[in-house]
């Protein structure tokens, strides 16, 4: 998904490969109570225009906020962006850039295509806008 004119392409390069379970949907549900049909079945992800269970949103932006928490300071602000949805089971590419100013820039990517399937920027809190 290309980005928007005002916004930045997605980070990319040298990252961490995340393999994900088929049954991550199902455990994403039972942690977050989100127990759309989307996470829970492959039947039920197909009725809803999906072909297969997913993960996404909340659970994107958790995990990716999750690796790199012991670099960001107590205070901060998180933005995220959300491009195609996670598609289970698959391979995603995690990348985390830090920039001199203290703001990190993350991407979640298709392993396979590189396509983005969330872009999000954390740093200090009071540091303005960092989309």
């Amino acid at each position: 998904m290309p980005p928007k004119a005002d916004e930045p392409e997605a980070v990319d390069g040298t990252g961490a490969l995340w393999r994900l379970p088929g049954d991550l949907g199902r455990r994403y549900a039972a942690v977050s109570g989100d127990v759309n049909p989307i996470h829970m079945s492959r039947l039920g992800a197909k009725a809803l225009g999906f072909p297969t269970t997913i993960v996404h949103g909340m659970w994107s932006a958790a995990r990716m906020l999750a690796a790199v928490e012991n670099r960001v300071p107590p205070a901060y602000v998180y933005d995220i962006a959300f491009g195609k949805p996670v598609l289970l089971p698959s391979t995603v590419k995690f990348v985390a850039h830090d920039g001199p100013d203290g703001v990190w820039q993350l991407a979640l990517r298709n392993a396979k295509k590189g396509t983005v399937l969330a872009r999000a920027s954390v740093g200090p809190a009071g540091a303005g806008s960092i989309s």
